[in-house]
């Protein structure tokens, strides 16, 4: 081979190597985010953290470039070896750190960091191996590395949130970009006369890496079996979320991204106390739209009042509505009720099915949605939402919305109740809270047009907790107080802080 045909060839795989870098580098980022999104729930301080934290270390590192000695190119790949072990497993740090311990904002920092010092050495270290292979450091080289870099930052954009998340999840995205890193390092060995030793060192750290991928899902779910208190009975990382179920005895739980959305022991008072709210409040319901309620325990509910002919449950996962059909665990306790003739499920979002449906549909909407932990969830906690429901009621419809803790956040509880009123301004807002001793005291918001309908129904048989003179006491008799506040709307999305902010309080981990 010719002199400038191995010129050609080191060249193209230094490029090739720049814009693998690139990639994982902004995909680390996003990783970094995301994961912390999940565990934490603050979205907005998630990744801004991410980013800044990243970004302040990439800095560090681009200064301490200089001062590095030996074979450039040998001290890039060590880089990208180092960078593909401590970012392939920053995620299993996290949640190992947040599921064990009180430290995961530390450990959050100390990845974040160490993770920017790398990609921080990355560039110059590309620059002086450029120089070492005899290219002359010049304005264009400098350019078309950087051009690199920011080519590889859209690739990252989009493979990262429409393939590696969806695909593989966070765990396993996370080994596949380190093993991108090792990969990147092994191109530039192979183009120098690399020590023994680094070599050996990038295959070890690839099948580690490798191996780690294989077995990431075993990894969470020990991790998982020490942060749930009950013996796990299933698992699985969907598109949308991470179902957990849980069984000790008698008591079923239900968690969606760690986060306990019901027990078996008490989810009754619950469920009978927010379909009750609302089906006892119209005139022979016969249509229900159902937001959330994948689980199918407020269909059930719904399904027990005569004269019900038509069920709408609107869920976004797929694997959560189908799991609710199948898994005997659930079916025992939902009564098959996604299985029932009269009810339909949608896979969809929510905001965007209330949005293109017509007007006057419904008898009852019963919004049974997770808390306003994150940016993602607040449209569904809209002024814009509320209103979008009022145009699917009948003029003598009513909604109810589950409204978070009473107690435990009371501000966002009252936040609640001020957005529903501005988004239906022409309905009576009744505030009210039921003890559930899984979760505490809870709030809800039902909305009604017609007075003389309030609570006017009759209960059907089979309730477990409910009665009419409960529903009376904590609807009429007692309802929850709140604070007039502002409302939470789509631009100004007030819900998710409010809501931080009153838990904030409560998080001693």
């Amino acid at each position: 081979m010719s002199r400038g045909a191995g010129r050609q060839r080191e060249a193209a795989a230094l490029f090739a190597a720049a814009l693998l870098a690139a990639v994982g580098g902004l995909i680390y980022e996003l990783i970094l985010g995301t994961a912390a999104s999940y565990l934490i729930g603050d979205s907005v301080l998630s990744f801004s953290l991410a980013t800044g934290i990243t970004l302040f270390g990439m800095g560090v590192g681009s200064l301490a470039a200089a001062r590095v000695r030996g074979n450039a190119a040998v001290v890039f790949a060590v880089n990208e070896i180092l960078l593909g072990l401590v970012g392939g497993n920053s995620v299993l740090v996290l949640y190992a750190a947040f599921g064990l311990t009180d430290l995961h904002w530390w450990v959050f920092t100390g990845a974040s960091l160490a993770i920017g010092v790398l990609i921080g050495l990355e560039i110059p270290l590309l620059v002086k191996t450029f120089q070492s292979f005899g290219r002359r450091s010049s304005v264009e080289l400098l350019s078309r590395i950087l051009a690199l870099d920011y080519f590889g930052a859209l690739v990252a954009s989009l493979v990262f949130p429409l393939v590696l998340l969806p695909q593989l999840g966070l765990m396993r995205g996370a080994y596949l970009v380190g093993a991108l890193n090792v990969l990147v390092a092994m191109v530039v060995l192979f183009q120098v006369d690399a020590p023994r030793k680094v070599l050996y060192g990038g295959v070890a750290a690839a099948l580690l890496l490798l191996a780690l991928f294989v077995g990431a899902s075993h990894l969470e779910r020990s991790i998982d079996s020490r942060t749930y208190s009950d013996p796990v009975v299933y698992y699985e990382q969907t598109e949308y979320q991470k179902i957990v179920l849980t069984s000790y005895g008698e008591d079923m739980r239900l968690y969606l991204n760690g986060q306990l959305q019901f027990s078996s022991l008490d989810e009754a008072r619950y469920h009978e106390t927010i379909s009750a709210a609302a089906m006892t409040s119209v005139r022979a319901p016969a249509r229900v739209l159902i937001l959330g309620g994948g689980d199918g325990l407020a269909a059930r509910e719904v399904l027990r009042y005569p004269g019900v002919e038509h069920v709408t449950v609107v869920d976004i996962d797929p694997r959560m509505t189908e799991l609710a059909r199948t898994n005997p665990h659930l079916r025992r306790h939902n009564d098959d009720s996604l299985s029932d003739q009269r009810v339909e499920v949608v896979n969809a979002d929510a905001f965007s099915f209330t949005a293109d449906h017509d007007p006057g549909l419904y008898d009852v909407v019963l919004v049974d949605l997770v808390d306003p932990s994150n940016e993602r969830l607040a449209k569904l906690y809209s002024v814009e939402f509320y209103r979008q429901i009022d145009a699917l009621l009948a003029p003598d419809g009513v909604m109810v919305t589950q409204a978070t803790s009473s107690y435990f956040t009371p501000n966002a509880f009252s936040m609640v109740a001020s957005t529903v009123a501005a988004g239906q301004p022409d309905r009576q807002i009744h505030p009210f809270s039921v003890n559930v001793p899984s979760f505490g005291e809870w709030g809800f918001v039902l909305a009604t047009s017609s007075p003389d309908a309030l609570l006017a129904g009759h209960l059907p048989d089979g309730l477990r907790y409910q009665s009419a003179e409960l529903l009376r006491f904590i609807v009429l008799d007692h309802p929850a107080p709140t604070t007039p506040s502002e409302p939470s709307t789509l631009l100004n999305p007030r819900i998710v802080r409010t809501y931080n902010e009153d838990m904030s309080q409560w998080r001693y981990y």
